[in-house]
């Protein structure tokens, strides 16, 4: 499926309903479209993943900030801390990892704890977990 570029094209955001304009943003752009179509601002995606974390119910997907202390989204937006991290031994050397990986434990910005392995500056898997 081809997705035609809005770069110069006003574009009304699903989330805030903030009309704006489709613009690059280095090597990406200032928009997203989930897999219904709708179009969201850098704002608005932000909204969307703060709400995303508070089900806990599904994994959530976010990003390792690259000096491993913080969960992001794809722009930098801080979604969490990173409160514990080890490293872990592959069992075979990976082209994306190499022969360790970071195991995360992480506070949102809700105060709700999720767990995943990954390492900074990459996409991580999350799923929540109870303190106790």
């Amino acid at each position: 499926m081809q997705v035609e570029s809005l770069i110069g094209q006003v574009i009304t955001c699903y989330v805030t309903g903030k009309e704006f304009m489709g613009a690059a943003d280095g090597c990406s752009v200032n928009y997203a479209r989930d897999s219904e179509g709708h179009l969201y601002s850098d704002e608005g995606v932000d909204i969307a993943q703060r709400k995303d974390l508070l089900d806990r119910s599904k994994p959530f997907t976010g990003y390792i900030s690259r000096d491993g202390r913080s969960l992001t989204g794809w722009k930098g937006n801080i979604l969490g801390t990173v409160i514990w991290s080890t490293s872990v031994r592959l069992s075979r050397w990976s082209h994306f990892h190499g022969p360790n990986m970071q195991a995360y434990r992480i506070r949102d910005i809700h105060g709700g704890y999720w767990y995943g392995r990954g390492n900074p500056g990459m996409c991580v898997n999350l799923r929540a977990y109870k303190k106790g």
